[in-house]
């Protein structure tokens, strides 16, 4: 309840209706300003893609940008929100077909499509975010989005998908272990497979990977929750080394495993590795 003046000059009492405020119940658990200043970008604008934009809009934060090069097919819509059959009949860019109904759910929040590749985006979007959420289903992809924020110290939360295993990884430039620094053998050599005989890559078309809708809206979840702690708590956790009380401690140098075949959640530290080219440089 909150006071003015009337015509007379008379004070006048204004309630406050919790149900009109769009972000009430958020304001219960956290500094919802905050959240309403926040500019985020999101890598991939697939399964995964659809399913964090969408958590995104519905917080509240300022602003979306969604980069990625490639077009609707039919073969996304059972796991993609904001696709329709008529969009993989026009082959409609999925960049744009998010950044319109994202923006029909909240028109609060900005989101800006960029039809294109990872490794050609401006330098001008990385020094505009404050976080940037890794969507993409392919590592070559994700590495490259892991130097580009390693490189400007943009906090990543990065996940992904296969059938019905999931991971999250959150990396803190430069407190953290990158993505590269997991890197295995045999990740190596799938990726070594996809560059030609002359070194140059083949494209960031990776195999198709099996997936369920359910999977990706966990995935999703679990790096929007990371993404809000790291956010509220950033700069407590450079002043004091410690994270927000209100919100929790994100999984800072971790990797979260989620097996739905067995509802297991498995978290494990990170290792900075010494020859990494990222991170250890």
């Amino acid at each position: 309840m909150s006071s003015g003046t009337g015509l007379r000059g008379l004070p006048v009492l204004q309630v406050y209706r919790m149900d009109d405020d769009v972000y009430e119940r958020q304001r219960r658990i956290w500094n919802q300003d905050r959240i309403g200043a926040m500019r985020v970008l999101v890598g991939g604008a697939g399964a995964l893609g659809n399913e964090i934009v969408k958590n995104l809009v519905q917080i509240g934060v300022k602003r979306v940008y969604v980069i990625d090069f490639d077009r609707v097919v039919a073969s996304n819509l059972n796991r993609c929100l904001f696709f329709r059959r008529s969009d993989a009949l026009r082959r409609s860019k999925k960049v744009e077909v998010l950044a319109r109904r994202a923006s029909q759910i909240n028109s609060d929040v900005e989101v800006v499509p960029i039809h294109g590749d990872i490794r050609d985006l401006s330098d001008d979007v990385i020094r505009d975010v404050d976080i940037a959420l890794g969507a993409f289903d392919n590592f070559h992809a994700r590495l490259v989005l892991n130097l580009r924020c390693y490189e400007r110290q943009v906090p990543l939360i990065d996940g992904g998908i296969e059938g019905l295993l999931g991971t999250v990884q959150v990396v803190v430039p430069p407190f953290t272990p990158c993505i590269e620094c997991g890197i295995t053998d045999m990740d190596l050599q799938h990726l070594w497979e996809r560059f030609s005989c002359g070194g140059e890559a083949t494209g960031l078309e990776g195999p198709k990977i099996p997936y369920v809708p359910m999977t990706g809206a966990v995935v999703a979840g679990i790096q929007v929750a990371e993404c809000v702690k790291v956010h509220l708590g950033l700069e407590r956790f450079k002043r004091e080394g410690n994270w927000s009380d209100s919100v929790g401690e994100p999984m800072a140098g971790k990797s979260l495993l989620i097996d739905l075949r067995t509802g297991s959640f498995y978290a494990y530290d990170l290792q900075r590795r010494s020859d990494c080219n990222v991170c250890s440089l």
